[in-house]
């Protein structure tokens, strides 16, 4: 009998743990992820896609920008994301721009430049009249996620496409998108280019 009473209670404590599990909520981590990506320019015959050469995450924005831009900025801990311009990310602090990585795009996963975020960096110095990049499809965890984004270093348009390979729907943020409007958790591919 005390074998059967131990055996019922124990899977009576198991049901409970169970149960307060299911019906708790998960919880949401508030400081989110912060990943970046190295991508090369698109190439000829690349079927107009960069390749990506590395990618990182972190757990919190300043670590992954000095990471991203290999130590050239170094962001104060009371930096906000949305307050980063394109002088504070781009700016050479004597590195020789020719050898440095670059911001061109940061994707936030809310409005007004918050949440996660995954950032897209270049080796030189971003978009101009002949080099442009984009990605065919979005980084795991990144499909359908983007709700606010910025184009930084001459990449005046970043396109944001609905569908991968930069078809459906598109919005360009002329370098600011505070929200993405009819694509918020909308985006699969994307484009950065210096003119349109």
């Amino acid at each position: 009998m005390n074998n059967k009473s131990s055996l019922l209670l124990l899977l009576g404590g198991l049901f409970l743990v169970l149960f307060l599990t299911a019906a708790s909520p998960t919880e949401i981590n508030n400081n989110g992820q912060h990943c970046y990506a190295l991508i090369a320019p698109i190439e000829e015959g690349s079927n107009g896609s960069s390749r990506v050469i590395k990618a990182e995450c972190f757990d919190n924005f300043g670590d992954s920008i000095y990471a991203a831009t290999n130590g050239r900025v170094q962001l104060n801990s009371s930096t906000q994301p949305e307050a980063v311009t394109d002088e504070a990310l781009n700016s050479s602090n004597g590195v020789s721009s020719s050898s440095s990585q670059v911001v061109i795009g940061i994707d936030w996963d809310s409005t007004n430049f918050a949440g996660s975020s995954y950032t897209w960096v270049v080796s030189g110095s971003g978009c101009s009249s002949s080099t442009q990049y984009s990605v065919s499809s979005m980084p795991s965890g990144w499909d359908n996620r983007v709700s606010s984004a910025r184009g930084y270093s001459n990449c005046n348009y970043f396109y944001h496409y609905q569908n991968t390979s930069y078809g459906g729907t598109s919005v360009v943020c002329n370098t600011d998108c505070s929200s993405m409007g009819s694509l918020d958790n909308a985006t699969s591919s994307e484009k950065w280019t210096y003119t349109p």
